[in-house]
């Protein structure tokens, strides 16, 4: 039923795309464009043996790394970098083959590349160590850069992103095989061009109310996929060249991985069920919690940023404060999640 619902959407946006003659009337603008106009400033370029790479950076203190899915780009983070600025340093970068970030024609994209791409960004940029935060394609990647430099990461938060086996996820499968065809920057292009066809098509499966997706959005995700054929070619390998033998292949090292590990699954994601933040919660010794957001779908940290922040920060404060252990432990609030210390043993003092 799902695959199907994505099937009727994506065919319809490409009915949408060949038929369009002029933009619809333009909706209210996004008013985050206006509480980010800080956000276009920051983004600056790290040349890598792999491309200039974009990064957004915001904040001080200890570096928190941010890391996107796909279609998106850093703009993802920006109530992350904005509203945590005080307590992390935030980078948030665009994966190669997305965002602003840009690459040769024949850049090698997969999971791995891309882990390599982002350590080969931070040394160049003099991070050592860092917090990791990673959502959807940017969370699989998070799990290989854990591999690949584990004594780097101090801290490991992931949502609802590729795991294991599970990717492309059965439900991704009409839009991995148009991406095979060539044919995704079609359908980009099409819900750039009507935000109607954008809601009623993946933005309102990636999203619990498709009404946030405004057509600002749109463009500010959209128009760097599009700008030139390379960058189109570029979207269709991101998903055509994903193989899920990476994810597999790591198992034993994230199973070694003893850091703070916060796991936050929405629960209403066709992509990438709970089942999957339990599966995390098994393997990573480190991993101290699963918050589960009701009704939340992929990129709940946009939608529902002040519970995520909240979330974040509690995270975050715990382990400036104290590093002995394996993490805090969460009691749920009436709000959201609250996060005490797992080092005492009798909770009820701390109520």
């Amino acid at each position: 039923m799902k695959h199907g619902i994505i099937t009727t959407a994506l065919l319809l946006s490409l009915t949408l795309l060949m038929s369009a003659c002029v933009s619809p009337p333009r909706t209210d603008a996004d008013p985050d464009i206006e509480r980010y106009a800080w956000f276009e400033a920051s983004r600056r370029y790290v040349d890598t043996d792999y491309g200039r790479i974009a990064v957004v950076e915001r904040g001080r203190g200890p570096v928190a790394v941010y890391l996107h899915g796909f279609p998106l780009n850093a703009w993802h983070w920006r109530h992350q970098l904005g509203e945590l600025a005080d307590i992390r340093r935030g980078i948030a970068i665009d994966l190669m083959g997305l965002g602003h970030t840009e690459i040769s024609a024949d850049q090698d994209l997969r999971f791995s590349t891309q882990a390599d791409m982002v350590l080969a960004t931070l040394d160049a940029m003099g991070v050592r160590e860092f917090d990791l935060v990673g959502n959807d394609s940017g969370g699989g990647i998070a799990q290989l850069i854990v591999a690949r430099a584990p004594e780097r990461v101090r801290s490991l938060v992931l949502s609802n992103a590729d795991v294991h086996d599970n990717w492309p996820p059965q439900a991704l499968g009409t839009v991995h095989e148009l991406a095979t065809r060539g044919q995704m920057d079609e359908v980009l292009q099409g819900y750039m061009l009507d935000v109607d066809s954008a809601r009623a098509g993946l933005a309102g499966l990636v999203y619990q109310d498709a009404m946030f997706v405004s057509e600002d959005m749109l463009q500010i995700y959209m128009t760097p996929l599009l700008e030139t054929p390379d960058r189109r070619a570029a979207v269709n390998r991101f998903i055509a060249t994903q193989d899920n033998a990476e994810t597999v292949a790591i198992k034993p090292a994230l199973e070694q991985f003893n850091q703070p590990t916060l796991i936050m699954w929405g629960t209403d994601d066709v992509f990438f069920g709970v089942e999957w933040a339990h599966w995390l919660r098994d393997t990573i010794p480190g991993a101290y919690a699963v918050v589960e957001f009701d009704g939340a779908r992929l990129f709940f940290a946009e939608e529902r940023a002040d519970e995520v922040n909240a979330l974040l920060r509690a995270h975050f404060q715990f382990l400036d404060r104290d590093r002995s252990g394996l993490g805090p432990i969460i009691v749920p609030g009436r709000d959201w999640p609250d996060i005490r210390a797992r080092q005492f043993p009798d909770m009820s003092r701390l109520r």
